[in-house]
């Protein structure tokens, strides 16, 4: 790639789409969505898993997070809480609303109904959990990680815990998700939708996947381009749920 020609593309991104990335963009933009249509953009927001960005640089407001690790890119957006998933260090009720994109299959099984228990219960109006479910999903992740190890010679962190601890289903999700509301004696409204047509995915993944430069580039940049479109592949097979959990007053 022409060394101006680059720099140009470069300046352009990181004014605009700073920390973006399209696969990432896929799973939060949804969550914005909802938060919207439930009029609590300006609401106390609490991410659970956040890492060091979680869902700002989409959001671009200042919410907490919680996590073990806020290692890497930084931003002034996220007040940091160290903390587990299944134990959360604040008492019920604490924010009108709670987050965990991709959180849930990265714990051990017998962590995960109380990962959601406890988001639940910090949560006074709106939990939304987006979380890769089923076989095919499953089978996905093990096809690339294969790939993965072929082309870097290594493991993949997350694709190998998404394998060593498998996939949630989305009926195992919404058993925990009414256990934990009866036991907390709340009345939630419960949607569930799919996010992501795994052909999609499968064609995103494997572009991230490479040594190329030029195709990596075209990945975490290019492809943020056409995410309003890509944002219409929600049929089909898909590699995500997003699990959305109001209450009433």
């Amino acid at each position: 790639m022409n060394l101006n020609v680059k720099k140009l593309l470069i300046r352009f991104f990181e004014k605009y789409y700073s920390h973006q990335h399209p696969e990432t963009a896929l799973r939060y933009l949804p969550v914005i969505s909802e938060i919207t249509k439930a009029n609590l953009l300006d609401s106390k927001i609490l991410e659970i898993g956040s890492g060091s960005l979680g869902i700002t640089p989409y959001l671009r407001k200042e919410i907490e997070g919680i996590d073990i690790d806020f290692s890497g890119p930084q931003t002034k957006l996220i007040k940091k809480n160290k903390g587990n998933a299944d134990n959360l260090p604040f008492k019920k009720n604490t924010y009108d609303v709670t987050i965990s994109v991709d959180v849930i299959e990265h714990l051990a099984k017998e962590r995960r109904e109380m990962t959601i228990y406890e988001q639940l219960r910090v949560t006074s109006k709106l939990a939304v959990i987006v979380v890769p479910t089923g076989e095919y999903s499953q089978e996905q992740d093990k096809i690339l990680h294969d790939y993965y190890i072929k082309i870097f010679s290594d493991k993949n962190q997350f694709l190998d815990e998404h394998i060593k601890f498998g996939l949630p289903s989305t009926d195992e999700i919404l058993v925990w998700i009414d256990k934990s509301t009866r036991k907390l004696k709340k009345k939630p409204n419960i949607k569930s939708y799919p996010l992501l047509n795994l052909f999609v995915r499968n064609i995103l993944m494997r572009t991230w996947i490479s040594r190329s430069e030029l195709i990596y580039y075209l990945y975490m940049k290019g492809y943020l381009l056409l995410v309003p479109f890509l944002r219409l592949a929600n049929f089909g097979n898909c590699y995500r749920r997003i699990f959305v959990i109001e209450f009433s007053s």
